[in-house]
């Protein structure tokens, strides 16, 4: 075994080894050529979407609302058109891997999957950023018929287009829909709270903030009326030899009826301005939330504007869009096919593999055939070494019967 790691004990064994290599070789390279041959040409169909960029580039591009990025829509699209139900149409539609032994539908989901590449086109110079967007998107298919790969190819683009601007479109009116909603919503609400509180500063009136001044000067005056029919009533009683009867009978429920009338407003005044402080926070916390609903109208009226106005620009195109920059044309020639890379690879293979087959059936070779290994395996040191003798050639027509033998 140890003859192989010399120089020239390696090339004898490659000489004894050479028919069997030689074989091999020749056989793995046949087996090559032959599945190389009988391999299918794969055809490539590209198609490329330009993201052209918004014509107006104000605020009403959003709509008032938060807007997904392009690589967000094409990502969501991209995740549509490869969705099971969407290859399976494809595949019906141009009829592929319908042949005798037709597979199943996983699998023609997963060989069309496959052969269809999606790609975001990014300028290299910004693709370390992480927010970056993709100028454009590109559409590969790959199959064995050049026609149906093109026609794939420009089905796909068909629907990113017509998926990019329902997506849009959608987006727009359901913004619009939303923020008229929101807006009827607001105003019915503003309108009930405002009758409420409408009835609220009807049914307090006397204790409005705005009435507290005015009521501590009612009953000032009402105090001092008080005061000034108190004293009269004392005068009337005091005078009473000077007054008759019945004058001083009448004065008197005069005074006690107008009395009588001044301490029932003052009652009504002091219960009014008992009430104050809880018809205060009250009035406050009505106030507050009215202004609240009204703030919150202006804004969404504010949105609903812009959202209208995005809504019609985008029915104009006027926004961010997809565009078809390439078609997919039908290849006129193979890209994929590989057959001379293929036959080189088993060429390669062949020759190792033989190589291999011949080291393999010498290192486990019992013969003995250099003095230096019977030394080594027995232990004995050889005294006679014969050596191959060859009958030598003495003319022509014995070597070409030799090479015919």
């Amino acid at each position: 075994m140890n003859s192989l790691l010399s120089l020239s004990g390696l090339k004898r064994a490659l000489k004894r080894r050479a028919l069997l290599i030689s074989v091999v070789f020749i056989c793995g390279t046949l087996l090559s050529l032959l599945f190389a041959i009988q391999r299918p040409d794969v055809y490539e169909a590209t198609a490329v979407i330009q993201i052209e960029t918004p014509k107006i580039t104000t605020n009403l591009a959003s709509g008032g609302t938060v807007t997904t990025t392009s690589g967000n829509r094409l990502k969501l699209i991209e995740q549509k058109l490869m969705s099971r139900d969407s290859i399976l149409a494809m595949i019906e539609k141009f009829d592929l891997y319908n042949g005798g032994d037709a597979p199943s539908d996983s699998i023609r989901v997963g060989l069309l999957r496959d052969a269809i590449q999606i790609t975001e086109l990014i300028d290299p110079a910004q693709a370390w950023r992480p927010n970056v967007q993709p100028s454009g998107l590109s559409i590969t298919v790959r199959l064995n018929d050049a026609r149906k790969a093109a026609d794939i190819a420009n089905e796909l683009l068909a629907q990113v287009l017509a998926e990019g601007k329902q997506r849009s479109e959608i987006r727009a009116s359901q913004t619009l829909a939303f923020l008229e909603a929101e807006e009827a919503r607001l105003s019915a609400e503003i309108e009930a709270l405002a009758l409420e509180f409408a009835r609220f500063k009807e049914r307090n009136a006397a204790s409005l903030p705005d009435n507290i001044e005015a009521q501590y000067d009612q009953l000032a005056r009402l105090q001092e009326s008080q005061l000034e029919i108190e004293t009269r009533v004392v005068e009337i009683e005091t005078n009473s030899t000077r007054l008759r009867a019945d004058e001083r009978k009448h004065q008197s429920e005069f005074l006690a009826q107008q009395l009588s009338l001044v301490e029932t407003r003052i009652a009504e005044v002091d219960k009014a301005l008992a009430a104050a402080p809880e018809v205060e926070r009250l009035y406050n916390v009505m106030q507050r939330g009215l202004d609240q609903l009204q703030e919150q109208y202006g804004a969404i009226t504010t949105r609903r504007t812009e959202a209208a106005m995005a809504q019609q620009l985008e029915s104009q195109n006027q926004f961010e869009r997809f565009e078809v920059l390439e078609t997919a044309l039908v290849p006129e020639y193979p890209v994929s096919s590989g057959k001379k890379k293929l036959v080189l690879a088993g060429t390669i293979a062949s020759l190792l593999a033989g190589l291999g087959l011949g080291f393999v059936f010498e290192w486990f070779s019992p013969v003995m055939r250099t003095s230096e290994r019977v030394e080594q395996e027995l232990g004995l040191r050889p005294v006679v070494i014969l050596p191959v003798l060859r009958k030598p050639r003495n003319g022509w027509r014995e070597k070409l019967g030799l090479r015919a033998a």
